[in-house]
């Protein structure tokens, strides 16, 4: 049994769809259900990840429903890009709220019932950026660095109940996702006023030229279900990452510093 959160759009959809296909008993949430009428699951539910009555309510739903939970896919997220002097604190607490806090959230309602069974796994979905900032990312990428962390102590913490914990972590991928993200950050990546206006044209460039090789959810998907198969599955699965960006992972911060500066103009004046 598999519950989903973030299963309205992108990878979190497409993966419901794929494990019900492989004959998973899956449950998809979402802050909006009636976006989740055409996934053939075994159950839909609202969920909304930063509200902790609406996250005990739906693990308990379930739990009533089909006994126990085997498998929970954190997978809602949320993204606002900025610079860090000009991204409100408000908007930086409500994307820790979804990509941090939301995955608390679940991990406290639903390990509980792992343990009971002995038995379960945990995958939530990461991301590159979690392991490589780029200017104007820094915020929601702080997010990501912060399930790395969790990540790493959830998989210790909870070994000794049989408990599996995995991280996949994905680059960029064509969804709905990043078209939120945009839509999120028009207003700051527009603002002539700003002292990163001249960034944030150059980001926006290199951000269009990179998107054109996007792939899919689906290449997500995939390896979500190896990590669900695997009877060792990896602490970690890095997805959709090109080759020259697995090179700029290895490379120290002074010769990533320098590509990232040429790249994004910031060594030159903005003015």
């Amino acid at each position: 049994m598999v519950l989903i959160t973030g299963c309205s759009t992108g990878i979190g959809h497409d993966l419901a769809r794929r494990l019900t296909l492989a004959n998973y008993t899956v449950i998809a949430t979402a802050r909006h259900p009636e976006q989740l009428s055409d996934l053939p699951v075994a159950l839909q539910l609202p969920l909304d990840v930063t509200d902790p009555t609406s996250v005990t309510n739906a693990t308990e739903e379930v739990v009533r429903r089909f006994g126990g939970i085997d498998i929970l896919i954190n997978n809602a997220g949320y993204a606002v890009r900025g610079a860090v002097e000009d991204i409100s604190i408000e908007q930086v607490q409500q994307m820790f709220d979804v990509n941090v806090y939301g995955v608390m959230r679940m991990i406290r309602a639903v390990v509980p019932h792992m343990r009971q069974q002995q038995a379960g796994r945990v995958i939530t979905i990461g991301s590159l950026a979690g392991k490589l900032v780029l200017p104007v990312n820094g915020t929601y990428s702080a997010t990501k660095f912060a399930l790395e962390a969790l990540s790493d102590a959830l998989r210790m913490e909870l070994a000794p109940f049989g408990i599996q914990v995995v991280l996949i972590e994905p680059g960029n991928i064509r969804s709905n996702f990043m078209a939120t993200a945009q839509a999120n950050s028009q207003e700051i990546l527009s603002d002539p006023d700003s002292p990163y206006h001249a960034l944030y044209q150059h980001y926006l460039r290199v951000m269009t030229t990179m998107r054109k090789k996007e792939p899919g959810p689906e290449i997500v998907s995939r390896v979500v279900q190896q990590a669900i198969e695997a009877s060792k599955p990896k602490a970690r699965y890095r997805v959709a990452v090109p080759f020259s960006q697995r090179v700029v992972l290895r490379l120290g911060d002074a010769t990533r510093d320098t590509l990232f500066k040429r790249m994004f103009k910031t060594g030159q004046s903005a003015h």
